[in-house]
């Protein structure tokens, strides 16, 4: 029988920071999923729900073409679809991060997620997809900016969590996070070099098969 070599103590370490690295990153999915299962019905992150609810409902004036669904919270029918769940996803996952690492460390994080997605996903390229990622560093912003509210308030535990939630709930009410990557202010944004994303841009245009889409 082989046995497995023996890792020097250099290769030791950087496996146990790539395994605690790994087990935060599943932490806030965990996390950010038990909030949208609770606030949205439905978890995209994680599923939590062998059934989950279907955007099979024509679209609403905020979720411009695309399909909702209507979920009862508190006795009030709150209108979802997808881009409003990815928006809190962003916003409260930032905002944990933040709160527990710190403002650099939590926007690193974020951005190596972007680097992640444009590489792996299969839409990487599209307008929509850009614009997506415009969005998104904008709402890691936001969400950065609720976690470190947070630690200077001094709240801890659930007080934090709830803390963070509600105001990443105010937010998407009040347009300080973003609901929808077609919303006028998104043009408006920093571009994805200016949002501290060099080569974004290029990897989206590698990937994407109309050429003729700005992205920069």
């Amino acid at each position: 029988m082989k046995k497995w070599p023996r890792l020097n103590w250099p290769t030791k370490i950087v496996c146990i920071v790539g395994l605690v690295c790994v087990s935060y990153v599943v932490s806030i999915l965990w996390r950010v999923s038990l909030a949208e299962q609770a606030l949205y019905g439905r978890s995209d992150l994680i599923p939590f729900s062998l059934h989950p609810l279907r955007c099979d409902l024509p679209p609403s004036e905020d979720s411009h073409l695309d399909t909702t669904y209507r979920f009862n919270r508190d006795g009030q029918t709150i209108v979802v679809y997808t881009q409003l769940i990815n928006s809190f996803q962003h916003a409260y996952g930032s905002a944990l991060a933040a709160y527990e690492l710190g403002d650099v460390a939590a926007d690193y994080l974020f951005r190596a997620n972007e680097y992640f997605e444009a590489i792996c996903w299969k839409n990487s390229g599209s307008l929509k997809f850009y614009l997506d990622t415009r969005k998104d560093l904008a709402n890691n912003a936001a969400g950065r900016r609720v976690g470190m509210m947070a630690r200077e308030r001094g709240l801890i535990g659930a007080a934090a969590d709830q803390y963070m939630i509600k105001e990443v709930q105010h937010g998407l009410a009040d347009g300080r996070v973003i609901k929808h990557c077609e919303d006028a202010v998104v043009n408006s944004l920093p571009t994805l070099v200016e949002s501290g994303c060099p080569f974004l841009a290029e990897i989206q245009k590698a990937r994407g098969s109309d050429k003729t889409v700005d992205i920069k």
